[in-house]
């Protein structure tokens, strides 16, 4: 693979274990929280560890096109997730992933030799990633659009489908359950990039991202399968309750078990990194009802 190829020729000469320790760590934590710590490890395929090199290579190519240290932002972005999860836990009592990422980093860069100020620039940039209170660095900057680039466009709807089948869900379920997410955070991509380099390559993803969920919706009607509407809902942005955040959201058009109409209200919460919708959806005729939540994204500019 080309991507790692890259980073291998970046990373190698000075770190020589460095990538392979990272691989380890995120690898192992995501056995055991699937359960399989048992299974061969080379025939675990590791979705996190993929999602981390799509990270890392995007982070690369931002920071040198914004001529920022390539080497720190890649380091950065590979350990970005390595909290995720944690001794096999998803975010472990309720602790930010980049709290834990910042931990590991520290302690896998020691041994690597890397020198304090270098290992405090990356940590710092790590625990900036969730903590507004922490300055963002250009490092935060990078892995910050790195990471959301990496979700969407082509390759970012097939890891949707792709997570969605690892948490067990058929198609229906996942477009209910998470598309709403997905239309929004890919409508508002563009205004979520925190570089110039970032803002380029969000537009074509979040064209990409849009007109592929249309078209499926389209397909899925045509079809007789699903019949799913798309609403825009204006709601307050978290971060600057003065601008007006809209919401798209994919709901079916009429009650699947009763064909009714669909009543829907919404709230908000204010979470450890963000600030959380909650969109309730019932039946005015039935019991049917179903939630769809998510982190509203944030509105840079």
């Amino acid at each position: 693979m080309r991507a790692i190829n890259d980073l291998e020729h970046l990373i190698s000469p000075i770190y020589p274990n460095l990538i392979e320790r990272i691989r380890q760590l995120i690898e192992d934590s995501e056995r055991r929280f699937s359960q399989d710590a048992d299974s061969n490890e080379k025939a675990f395929d590791s979705f996190l560890w993929e999602h981390t090199l799509h990270v890392a290579s995007f982070a690369r190519k931002i920071a040198l096109a914004e001529g920022i240290d390539a080497l720190d932002a890649v380091i950065a972005a590979l350990f970005h997730d390595s909290g995720k999860f944690l001794e096999g836990h998803y975010h472990a009592n309720d602790t930010p992933e980049e709290e834990s990422a910042a931990r590991l980093a520290k302690e896998v860069l020691i041994k690597e030799g890397m020198d304090k100020e270098k290992i405090d620039t990356i940590t710092a940039a790590l625990t900036a990633l969730y903590n507004d209170k922490q300055p963002a660095s250009k490092i935060t900057d990078v892995v910050h659009d790195a990471d959301f680039l990496a979700k969407f466009g082509y390759l970012g709807v097939a890891n949707f489908f792709v997570k969605s089948a690892l948490r067990g869900q058929n198609l229906h379920k996942a477009l209910i359950s998470s598309l709403s997410k997905e239309l929004t955070y890919a409508a508002t991509l563009k205004t979520n990039m925190r570089t110039a380099t970032g803002e380029k390559l969000a537009e074509k993803k979040s064209v990409a991202t849009l007109s592929y969920y249309q078209g499926l919706l389209d397909e899925l009607r045509e079809a007789g399968i699903a019949f799913f509407k798309i609403i825009e809902v204006a709601f307050p942005c978290p971060k600057n309750p003065n601008k007006i955040l809209t919401l798209r959201m994919a709901v079916p058009e009429v009650c699947p078990e009763c064909s009714n109409e669909l009543s829907m209200n919404f709230a908000s919460q204010t979470q450890t990194k963000c600030e959380q919708l909650t969109a309730k959806i019932h039946c005015v005729h039935c019991p049917s009802q179903y939630e769809i939540t998510f982190c509203l994204p944030e509105i840079v500019r």
